[in-house]
């Protein structure tokens, strides 16, 4: 059986797919990864990129292949995961052995005051979502879970939009991100 004939085929096709094997790939994908939000997220984009590529006329899965093929899919995705969690702590450890700013400029003081107002010009340069996603994270303490039902995206977009933002960050305020860090945390 195909799963890629008429639209309605396709979609009554995809559907019971989804129903059926959306929480045993949850469970493999468990095999790479320990937390259940993220878990979740990767399969329904696993399904989600499935039915995208089923929408276009050159795609063609078969049903025995198709299992395979998510599989693969989400072995990749969790794998992909993992290497950039990877990534993250490796520079967080980077930074930590960095020495800190007044270490490198001692004659070079800022007050809280200025250091805020490089950080939100710096937060200024990003689209509304971003600054919001880091505000909630940042400022009000908000887990990525309470963020994303607020705005209404998932917790992958809202790991997404932080990222990014952080980026931009490391990137303008390199030598002072740690000490912003510090009061991130503190306030």
């Amino acid at each position: 059986m195909k799963l890629s004939f008429s639209k309605h085929t396709r979609e009554h096709s995809f559907k019971r797919l989804y129903e059926e094997y959306y929480a045993p790939f949850c469970l493999y994908a468990k095999r790479f990864v320990d937390d259940k939000e993220t878990r979740e997220d990767i399969v329904s984009d696993v399904f989600a990129s499935l039915w995208d590529k089923m929408d276009t006329d050159s795609f063609v899965l078969q049903s025995d292949t198709a299992l395979g093929y998510i599989k693969m899919c989400v072995k990749n995705s969790c794998l992909n995961f993992l290497k950039h969690q990877e990534h993250e702590w490796s520079y967080a450890e980077n930074i930590q052995k960095k020495a800190p700013v007044y270490e490198l400029e001692p004659d070079s003081i800022y007050t809280l005051d200025e250091l805020y107002r490089m950080l939100y010009e710096t937060l200024d340069k990003l689209p509304e979502n971003y600054r919001t996603v880091f505000m909630k994270s940042f400022f009000e303490g908000k887990t990525h879970v309470e963020i994303a039902e607020e705005m209404n995206l998932s917790v992958k977009s809202i790991n997404r939009y932080k990222q990014k933002t952080m980026e931009l960050l490391r990137e303008e305020l390199k030598d002072y991100l740690p000490l912003l860090l510090l009061l991130f945390y503190r306030a």
